[in-house]
């Protein structure tokens, strides 16, 4: 396995511990591990122990499951991508077991001390708010992101001839055709549709407002999608930009390591600029918005991470663990956005698969 490789693996590696290490502190402070707590636990000091214990056992467990696969790359390299493969998936189950075990230890607490949290029944909300506010960035901005794939088939038309009979990209290999030469731009097509997709629905998502402060809570809504808007259109130009790059080492046989760095560029700009907005949704308090009908354990499957309400009519609402939106698994909106999400990875699979097993 080549050193550039083996640093994107383990930079990826490192990246996910961290995202998931950091998961039990943020979000919703009165929200341990889907457990609902009233306000005087915040003050607890068992909480605050239940979620460093969290960090610590996922953070071990990385450091295991990551210390056993390189040791396990240096006697056979050739596997390296299986094996950070396996790493990646051993450490996202472990952060599974580690959320089970600290989500029953909040069970145990929320019992030992009483706590009784009654759930607002009122509520005020909104499915259309964003027709009379500007709560997303409108879609012409992915004019941008389109424009990008315009310019990559319009140089890759233009120097048709000048383009090798044999196209080179990473250890791959493959012979000139329309289809491999523009198999890229296919792929900035679907991932500008699936960003402005997911823009149109942070835009679609409910906005619950608080009785007892209805335009502050609303100010603070639209933040937060506005926030999210401009994330994700970022990063739908980001790859866009970097499919472009690798279309043109493909096409006109650029060298050295420009793949490596434009990957290791996009990867760390997109963790940085996702660590930032967590940063700042935490800081200002945009992170701690409740949407009513949503608040209700029972409503969260599968340790807190699927949200099942046949009695909410909304498809998309507030993830309670504060970052983003999810969508309600009972709604049958809700159920197609799914499918169309998970079609779009499918497709690209079958539409390269045949291209790399040659």
């Amino acid at each position: 396995m080549k050193q550039e490789a083996m640093i994107i693996m383990f930079s990826s590696y490192l990246m996910l511990t961290l995202m998931l290490s950091l998961q039990a502190f943020i979000g919703l402070r009165t929200l341990l591990f889907g457990i609902v707590l009233p306000m005087e636990a915040l003050q607890d000091r068992a909480v605050r122990v239940i979620r460093r214990n969290y960090a610590l056992l996922t953070s071990g467990f990385a450091v295991v499951i990551g210390g056993a696969c390189f040791l396990w790359v240096r006697h056979q390299p050739v596997r390296g991508l299986l094996i950070w493969t396996t790493a990646l998936l051993l450490l996202m189950s472990a952060s599974f077991f580690a959320t089970w075990i600290s989500r029953r230890s909040a069970e145990r607490l929320k019992a030992a001390r009483g706590w009784q949290v009654v759930v607002q029944s009122k509520r005020a909300a909104s499915l259309g708010i964003g027709r009379t506010h500007s709560a997303v960035l409108n879609s012409w901005w992915y004019s941008a992101n389109v424009a990008v794939m315009a310019l990559c088939i319009y140089f890759a038309i233009a120097r048709w001839d000048t383009i090798p009979g044999w196209l080179h990209l990473g250890k791959y290999d493959f012979y000139k055709s329309v289809w491999t030469v523009f198999a890229l731009n296919i792929v900035q097509a679907l991932n500008i549709t699936v960003f402005a997709g997911i823009n149109l629905m942070i835009k679609r998502a409910r906005t619950a407002l608080d009785p007892q402060d209805r335009k502050g809570s609303l100010q603070k809504q639209l933040k937060h999608k506005k926030i999210h808007s401009i994330l994700t259109w970022a990063a739908s130009l980001l790859m866009v930009v970097f499919l472009g790059v690798a279309q043109a080492i493909a096409l006109y046989g650029w060298r050295g390591n420009l793949l490596f760095l434009s990957g290791m560029l996009l990867c760390t700009v997109l963790f940085l600029a996702l660590i930032g907005v967590m940063s700042y949704l935490r800081i200002k308090g945009i992170d701690q918005l409740r949407d009513v009908p949503s608040m209700e354990e029972r409503h969260w499957k599968w340790l807190g991470s699927i949200y099942v309400n046949p009695e909410d009519p909304a498809s998309i609402v507030p993830n309670i663990h504060g970052f983003g939106w999810t969508i309600n698994m009972a709604n049958s909106l809700g159920k197609i956005m799914i499918a169309a999400i998970i079609t779009v990875p499918v497709i690209e699979i079958i539409l390269f698969l045949p291209i790399l097993n040659k």
